[in-house]
């Protein structure tokens, strides 16, 4: 049976935590704990360089995520790291009701054509891309990088229930000197996105391993507006689903968020590896043929708590709620409040996380 995933970080967090979230690829500790992890080691080639930009490999470790309505923007951070050969980052989040359960081939025209590049071919009757049940993504995201220096480039697009739609190329990333921080600042839309490849950790390239995206906290981040872009009603669940695929969209990676099964290699265009091409239906595959939800909620509806070191429920962060944490040290065993950074175990992190929310919750 499929399960919703509910990320552990609060919906709303106070104005001084939003202020610290800056655009330049890291999770800060204002996102909470992530939202998913990855469990699947990567088909696309373990990330080994270090660097900020030019990377040899792809893999998703993990999403964070969190809402700000008193600002107005979506943030989001997918770790991991987007190997420089142009392979694209795709990202489809659902924020209100209706969308694209199956994806069109009728939307806007954005990078190529590449969105619709995963839609169906009516013509000769072959299908497209299919989500999870329960997920009828209203927007997509799309970024890439290569070149020398490198640069970021980056794609958004409507996608509403009849087609069409806005669509539009955000620009390129600039490398600021000072940090190093590479920045697409789009002044049309209000979009931003920044990208830090310089994680070495994470999943390896052994999708039948043991290792998981735990811990990773750099990759692309991204800020969306609320309502002008995303059309958030305000109270639906945000969802987000996301994975890597081939340079021309038409070869999945198996790192998703959420993450595929255990062992599951890359999907490619058939969704068991085969490479199908074609300039409509390049991924002809259902995700509910794949156990789990390939998708995570962020936020919204009926939010988590917002204070989630708090694991006796007295709106502070104490002596009792360290009790709690050191009780159940060690390793989890199915549902585990302790396990702040959902890494499975109950462990140092978990314990620095409660240390540095220590005292009264926010309101």
């Amino acid at each position: 049976m499929k399960t919703f995933l509910i990320a552990s970080s609060a919906l709303l967090l106070c104005a001084s935590a939003h202020a610290q979230v800056a655009i330049d690829g890291t999770a800060e500790a204002a996102y909470g704990v992530p939202a998913g992890i990855q469990a699947v080691g990567t088909g696309f080639g373990n990330a080994t360089d270090g660097l900020r930009g030019t990377c040899n490999g792809s893999e998703i470790d993990a999403i964070y995520g969190t809402v700000d309505v008193a600002g107005g923007y979506l943030y989001l951070v997918i770790a991991g790291n987007l190997q420089s050969n142009f392979n694209k980052l795709d990202v489809f989040i659902d924020a209100k009701p209706g969308g694209q359960n199956a994806l069109r081939s009728d939307n806007a025209d954005v990078d190529f054509n590449g969105l619709n590049r995963m839609g169906p071919d009516a013509v000769n009757a072959l299908p497209g891309l299919k989500f999870d049940a329960g997920f009828e993504p209203d927007l997509y995201f799309t970024c890439t990088g290569g070149n020398a220096p490198y640069t970021l480039y980056a794609n958004f697009a409507q996608l509403l229930t009849d087609g069409g739609g806005v669509g539009a190329y955000i620009g390129s990333s600039v490398t600021d000197a000072t940090t190093g921080n590479i920045l697409i600042d789009d002044t049309t839309y209000g979009l931003q996105v920044a990208i830090d490849n310089s994680n070495v950790a994470g999943v390896d390239g052994d999708p039948a391993g043991s290792t998981t995206g735990a811990g990773v906290t750099t990759g692309v981040e991204l800020r969306i507006p609320l309502t002008s872009v995303l059309g958030w009603d305000g109270t639906s669940p945000i969802k987000v689903s996301a994975f890597v695929n081939g340079g021309g969209h038409d070869y999945a990676s198996n790192q998703f968020i959420g993450a595929l099964p255990a062992g599951q290699g890359n999907l490619g265009g058939d969704g068991n590896g085969g490479y199908v091409g074609g300039s409509t239906a390049a991924l002809r595959f259902d995700m509910a043929n794949f156990d789990g939800d390939q998708f995570v909620v962020i936020g919204g509806g009926n939010p988590p708590p917002a204070c989630p070191a708090d694991l006796d429920g007295d709106n502070v962060v104490g002596g009792s709620d360290l009790g709690a944490m050191l009780g159940a040290w060690g390793p989890c065993n199915g549902a585990c409040p302790a396990d702040l950074d959902q890494d499975g175990i109950v462990g140092g992190s978990d314990l620095g996380g409660m240390l540095g929310a220590w005292g009264a919750c926010p309101n």
